[in-house]
């Protein structure tokens, strides 16, 4: 190893050391852009079991984890009938405490990002499950979620061929899929009503491809009510079952239900049409001049909203994807400011849209709790001024609301600790957290009533005794009744004071003085602010809109609203003057009656069920007694004789044998109405839940990719991978090999295991490449091989930005078989041929990278965002031929947004090797080019060239027949040209392009045909060009410059041909996904010299940069 590159090493060495970097590979080996997971924390795994799933938890969850595995179990049969489908293995589930420590999850990390085609990915009966905060929406969540995973395994994953034909399908609609669990969990409530009325009271067609994720599934929910209305609940299982035949939910919902598509879509909109016409002869929409966040082009959502004390400013959170911003409003002049900015934005993970939470500690400073690194925070931000107080609040794992009390020293919440909800007193001068309620019971918004110690706060309890634990189960907890209760903090030991008594949902109290307090309901079907007043115990409704309100701050003493709703699809904030005085009426809505009538038929069998003598005593009052007939004493027969004169037998009863009417079975009220699968279940079912038990790593599939891909050396090559990991990819394996059609032409093959447990990420890797140059007419048949150790070392330092750093050991070796070599030659000494025609180089050296990645996948090729790449590789020999060599690149690209259909993307790519045997960059062509062509230049200088030693030997020429080069040189892609157009120790190229696709641009027409649902537009423009010591940049360059010598002479000349050092091109492409894989055509003008060229066509395969 040479001193220089001993230097380089150990710089770079104690740099990487010193920021604990990880590494970077080609984008053929590995994924080198996308998203990190952060682990906070250790996660201790322990499960329980039972017959149908397997529930895993960590701390101190152990109660709510058993508890959710008792519900699951409950509800299994009902939802395995209403899809009809049961799973061919247990469910696994893992319970998170919070949504902050599933985002520490490494389960789908690797997210939408694209393969280049031919990859299966491996359903799995696993799911992951972050706790809400309270029972009531927990269950929902829990349920929704077991639905959804079925639905999935279903559709895409019953066995291995299923798998490998959904890779080959257009994937169901989320609308379909998602809105049938929403449906299964949730039933038909507010939220999807009131999407469906307002979806169709602006769109007159019924198109979903526009709207968010959360919309297509509340119209996808609304959607499964109105054929479980119209045609039976049984309908659902009839339509999934087919859907999961033919693969498409139009066909599959015409041929069960039995009408045209379009004509049920039609039906649907009446259905709800009929209810908003209804709605809307009573009720008020909202006023859309009354908006102030504009038209929500990023369809955010916004968590809370609140007014000042003095009533100047209100301030709004908006959250998108996890990144939000706090907004604050002048009421003066309607002037809107950003207060802060915070969070990433998170692709293919949950998002706490619970947070951040607003309240204000005076007139001009206001307190923000969000969720940061795995931690709840509270910040205290002033208006108009720099800096923030910030600290962590203690033991509370999900905080659902959160209020000052007047001097901002204390602080009133609703939280969880173990997975139990209560009301907390969080004294921040001392940072302590004291408990208000201590019981099983969901409590939520709680407040404080201005003036006094007294709270006011939500709760689905039934008893106003502070000494009761709960429901002991999560099928106990109450799910569609919160009303409002009081109490007071100066009298721990007091009972709680019940201010409302209704079946219905009464949340967001705010009580700004003693006798008033405001709050939310859904009484009447959809959520409307009422005022109760605690004096004559009067609750009276105060608004009455047609689209629920889904949060809301009042300002009583300036009489002025702002509050959240829905319009077309979007959430938005609404700001207008409201007196909140005059009572309102609005009739109960269609939904709402049917959720009454459900809740009371509910109460009225659970007390059947818990008292089964209310059932006995109606039987009794129903059946009349049997008479028996007089009994006769014979005195002529001894006791136990039969009377063959006079015999009876046992039956009172005679059979009539021409009409003989069977009897029925007593019918079972536990079982009545449901189905032989859900009875043969439940008479199966494990009543005991076992364990808890170790979690213990066991390794399943994950993907397989078998494809082809098209190498610029060895051409057309078959690709085999698979990828296997623990259940929490924790632990992964992967393996490939690529072997040419062509079985001479070389192979590669690697092996790699990543641990991604802890914050530091290790890999460590094997890797071999052979390249076979073979050509039978000119005596060449040389094999290059490239073997090469790699452990990885990956730090992330936030989720958009990771250092990695990689030590290496490489070995390469050169094989030259020309049979000739063993033919003895007097003027050749034999052991020269022997040392020539096998060659090692070993090497030791070090990878570095930086990775920033902020770009999110919004289609099919197609990205929004930033994303970057500044990576180095040190080669330091080891061995006597091996010399070191240096790289390092810059790929920088970026992804915007123009308008509807229409994007824009462009990639900076630099590169450059250095050091004492400098590697080439071969610039020209596209990476998995079909019928490709390669210029080859001079052998002296073309590590392309490629000449048997022998000829080498014998002819003198002074060529070097080891071109152990080829297995680190670089292709650098241009389009219009042929590979190794031009190349340098140095390259520079920029591409953009502007992508059009086709179903953005349709959004109003339905797209079926897969090919033409991914087909995509493309114009662009490449440009760069390859260099050796002069750049392009200067007048002279490597490219226009030509040293002209003779031999044996010692003079030499140099000409400037004035050719243009930068190879251009411009074009158009079209590309889409045929046959499983992503295809590309272009047609590119090069321009070269000045000069527009003859148009070039090249097909290939992969996605775009």
């Amino acid at each position: 190893m040479s001193r220089t590159s001993l230097k380089s090493l150990a710089a770079f060495a104690f740099i990487a050391c010193l920021f604990s970097t990880n590494v970077v590979h080609s984008q053929a080996e590995y994924q080198t852009f996308g998203k990190n997971r952060i682990q906070y924390k250790n996660f201790d795994w322990k499960y329980y079991s039972s017959k149908n799933f397997e529930v895993y938890f960590y701390g101190r969850s152990g109660d709510l984890a058993k508890n959710t595995i008792e519900y699951l179990e409950s509800e299994f049969s009902r939802i395995t009938e209403v899809i009809g489908y049961f799973p061919f293995a247990k469910t696994r589930v893992f319970l998170y405490n919070s949504v902050a420590d599933r985002q520490q999850s490494n389960v789908g990390i690797k997210g939408r990002d694209f393969t280049i085609g031919g990859q299966t990915n491996f359903i799995k009966s696993q799911l992951e499950l972050a706790y809400t905060g309270d029972y009531a929406s927990f269950k929902k969540k829990a349920v929704f979620s077991v639905t959804d995973m079925l639905i999935q395994e279903m559709l895409y994953g019953g066995n291995i061929a299923e798998m490998f034909q959904t890779s080959f399908t257009t994937p169901i609609p989320v609308w379909f899929t998602a809105g049938i669990s929403s449906f299964v969990s949730a039933g038909w409530n507010k939220e999807s009503d009131d999407a469906a009325r307002d979806f169709l009271a602006n769109n007159r067609q019924n198109k979903f491809v526009k709207l968010g994720p959360e919309m297509n599934v509340l119209l996808g929910q609304s959607i499964w009510n109105f054929i479980t209305q119209r045609y039976g609940l049984r309908s659902i299982s009839n339509v999934l079952n087919l859907a999961r035949i033919l693969r498409d939910e139009e066909t599959s919902i015409e041929r069960t239900l039995g009408v045209p598509y379009s004509q049920f879509l039609n039906e649907w909109r009446a259905f709800y049409t009929g209810i908003g016409t209804q709605i809307a002869q009573t009720n008020d929409s909202p006023n859309p001049d009354f908006i102030i966040t504009g038209r929500n082009r990023k369809d955010a959502t916004f968590t809370d909203i609140e007014f000042s004390p003095s009533g100047d400013h209100f301030a709004y959170a908006s959250l998108d994807n996890g990144r939000f911003e706090v907004q604050v409003v002048d009421t003066k002049n309607q002037r809107i400011s950003t207060l802060h900015k915070a969070g990433v934005k998170l692709i293919n993970q949950e998002i706490d849209n619970q947070l951040p939470l607003l309240s204000w500690v005076d007139a001009n400073t206001l307190g923000v709790v969000y969720s940061e690194n795995g931690e709840n925070i509270l910040l205290a931000k002033r208006l108009g001024e720099k800096g923030e107080q910030r600290v962590v609040i203690p033991l509370l794992s999900n905080v659902q609301s959160f209020e000052f009390k007047e001097g901002g020293r204390v602080a009133i919440m609703t939280g969880d600790i173990n997975g139990v909800s209560n009301v907390f007193v969080y004294n921040l001068v001392r940072g302590q957290i004291q408990r208000v309620t201590d019981d099983n019971f969901d409590e939520r918004d709680a407040t404080f009533i201005k003036g006094t110690n007294q709270i006011v706060f939500s709760s689905n309890r039934n008893t106003d005794s502070v000494f009761v634990s709960g429901p002991a189960t999560l099928a106990e907890a109450e799910g569609n009744q919160f009303n409002l209760f009081t109490y007071d903090l100066d009298f721990p030991d007091s009972s709680f004071n019940k201010l409302t008594n209704v079946l219905a949902t009464n949340l967001e109290a705010y009580a700004p003085n003693n006798v008033d307090v405001y709050y939310l309901s859904d009484q009447q079907g959809i959520n409307n602010l009422y005022r109760h007043n605690i004096t004559d115990t009067i609750s009276t409704q105060i608004s009455n809109f047609a689209l629920g309100v889904k949060d809301y701050s009042f300002d009583p003493n300036n009489q002025r609203l702002a509050f959240v709703s829905i319009t077309d699809g979007k959430e938005s904030v609404f700001y207008q003057s409201f007196e909140g005085v005059n009572s309102r009426f609005s009739p109960v809505t269609p939904r709402r009656a049917l959720e009454v009538s459900k809740i009371l038929a509910d109460r009225r069998n659970d007390k059947i069920v818990s008292n089964p003598a209310i059932l006995d005593s109606l039987t009794t009052r129903l059946s009349a007694p049997a008479v028996k007939p007089p009994e006769q004493k014979l005195d002529s027969l001894k006791e136990g004789a039969i009377n063959t004169e006079n015999y009876e037998f046992a039956s009172e009863s005679k059979v009539d044998t021409r009409d003989y009417q069977f009897e029925k079975p007593q019918e079972d009220p536990t079982v009545s109405g449901r189905s032989f699968l859900s009875v043969y279940q439940n008479s199966e079912a494990e009543k005991g839940v076992q364990g808890p038990f170790l979690y213990e790593n066991r390794i399943q599939t994950n993907n397989l990719v078998t494809g082809f891909m098209i190498d610029q050396i060895r051409g057309f090559a078959l690709q085999l991978q698979i990828e296997m990991n623990d259940y929490l990819e924790n632990h992964r394996f992967s393996a490939g090999t690529v072997i040419p059609t062509s079985l001479n032409r070389g192979y590669d093959v690697f092996a790699e295991y990543k641990y991604l447990k802890e914050r530091i990420d290790l890999s460590a890797r094997y890797s071999r490449k052979s390249i076979v140059a073979l050509d039978r007419q000119a005596f060449l048949d040389q094999r290059y091989n490239l073997d090469k150790i790699e452990l990885g070392f990956s730090y992330p330092l936030s989720q958009t930005t990771r250092v990695s750093a990689t030590p290496f050991y490489a070995r390469t070796q050169f094989i030259d078989r020309d049979f000739r070599l063993l033919i003895p030659i007097t003027a050749v000494n034999p052991q020269r041929f022997n040392e020539d025609a096998n060659q090692t180089a070993s090497f030791l050296g070090l990878s570095g990278e930086i990775v920033y990645d902020r770009s999110v996948v919004v289609g099919t090729n197609l990205h929004e965002g930033t994303r970057a790449r500044l990576s180095m590789d040190l080669y330091g020999g080891l061995s006597a031929d091996a010399r070191g060599f240096n790289n390092v690149e810059l790929d920088i690209r970026h992804y915007q947004k123009i308008n509807k259909g229409l994007y824009l993307a462009a990639k900076f790519y630099y590169g450059s090797f250095f050091g004492d045997a400098p590697k080439r960059f071969f610039l020209g062509g596209v990476d998995n080019w079909l019928l490709n062509r390669t210029q080859v230049g001079d052998p002296l200088t073309d590590d392309l060239s490629f000449q048997p030693l022998f000829n080498s030997v014998i002819n003198n020429t002074g060529v070097d027949p080891n071109k152990s080069a080829i297995l680190f040189n670089r292709f650098a892609n241009l389009r219009g040209y042929d590979y190794n157009t031009f190349q340098g120790s140095n390259v520079l190229t920029f591409s953009a392009e502007i992508r059009f696709p086709i179903n953005q641009l349709l959004q109003n027409s339905q797209i079926k045909n897969n090919f033409v649902r991914n087909l995509q537009i493309v114009g662009f423009y490449d440009i760069g060009s390859a260099w050796d010591d002069l750049s392009p940049f200067e007048d002279r360059n490597n490219q226009n410059i030509e040293e002209i010598s003779t031999d044996g002479s010692p003079f030499s000349a140099i000409i400037n041909n004035f050719n243009n050092p930068w190879l251009q091109s411009t074009g158009v492409g079209v590309r889409s996904m045929l046959f499983g894989y992503y295809g590309k055509l272009e047609m590119s003008f090069p321009i070269q010299n000045f000069a527009i060229q003859n148009p070039r066509f090249q097909i290939s395969i992969g996605y775009d940069f």
